[in-house]
């Protein structure tokens, strides 16, 4: 078996290209290795990494727009490069005519309306353009006066004007406060110390401890409305379940203890608006789900539609 040196070339030109190879493989090796690197580190991540709006790369966040902008050209110097041809960019896609409008339009005043020559100058045209107008929330104060009555003559008492119910008595929050909360933490992921940040800029002193005794207020307010989903969901004929983990704090147990979402979804056609319910349950027992779904004789799914079995 030759060493190595004997099975150099002697030529000096055929060296250079040889080093020049070599490198450049070794260069690939190490594009692919840091990529798998990457993926790997972000599969790790997404996979065993805690539930947490931190990531490592935050700062990126405050150059979003330039990193946005600078994919974008790249992508165009690349298609310029790869297509000969130029393609009539689309234009702008108008926006939508369910969105409440406003017309403001732009003549000229009567003493402008005369041409150079003299005459009178009579409307050609016109040009429009569109703009998008965010309102910021507006927020009031709903007074609320009950008026007294009583009566001279006999003195017997006095009568008061009936007042509205409200979600959660002696409280300000009113219905549409309550919405707004809910809304913004389960649907926009936004949590109560956040919105206790915003209200402040808004000279709204708002807890966390008072939005988040709202919260459990409001849960035991539409817990009917709850079971009377659930009444239905049992009468599906297919439900899909699954599970997923979380961590709660609570007195008695360890801070890191895992405890146990379930979701159940119906399944049926997609004209009918879906069931979508979530129990909690400290544990992963399938009798959880055999209790929730007592009185069901339907197919239920599991993750996918090939895990099926029947609940009797």
């Amino acid at each position: 078996m030759k060493s190595l040196p004997e099975t150099l070339p002697d030529e000096t030109n055929a060296l250079q290209k040889m080093v020049l190879d070599y490198q450049s493989t070794v260069d690939q090796l190490q594009e692919k290795l840091k990529w798998y690197e990457e993926q790997f580190c972000l599969f790790q991540h997404q996979r065993f990494g805690a539930s947490s709006e931190k990531c490592p790369d935050q700062m990126e966040l405050f150059n979003e727009a330039e990193s946005i902008l600078d994919s974008l050209k790249q992508d165009d110097s690349d298609l310029e490069e790869t297509i000969s041809y130029q393609r009539k960019k689309p234009g702008r896609k108008p926006l939508s005519k369910h969105i409440p409008r406003e017309v403001v339009r732009y003549e000229l005043p009567e003493a402008e309306r005369v041409c150079e020559c003299g005459h009178a100058l009579h409307e050609a045209g016109e040009d429009k353009s569109e703009q998008l107008e965010i309102i910021p929330a507006q927020i009031k104060v709903i007074e609320h006066v009950q008026v007294k009555y009583g009566c001279r003559a006999c003195e017997i008492g006095i009568i008061s004007a009936p007042k509205p119910a409200q979600p959660i008595p002696r409280s300000f929050a009113s219905a549409s406060l309550l919405a707004y909360i809910i809304v913004a933490k389960f649907m926009d992921s936004l949590p109560l110390y956040r919105q206790e940040t915003i209200f402040k800029r808004l000279s709204i002193d708002l807890s966390r401890a008072t939005l988040s005794n709202w919260m459990l207020k409001v849960a035991e307010l539409l817990m009917p409305f709850y079971d009377r989903l659930h009444e239905l969901l049992i009468l599906q004929k297919i439900l899909q379940a699954d599970e997923t983990t979380l961590n709660v704090i609570q007195d008695g147990r360890e801070t890191k203890s895992k405890s146990y979402m379930w979701l159940y979804h119906s399944g049926g056609h997609e004209s009918e608006p879906p069931i979508v319910l979530y129990e909690y349950q400290a544990a992963r027992a399938g009798a959880h789900a055999a209790n929730f779904l007592q009185g069901f004789s339907g197919v239920l799914s599991h993750k996918s539609p090939s895990q099926r079995y029947l609940l009797s």
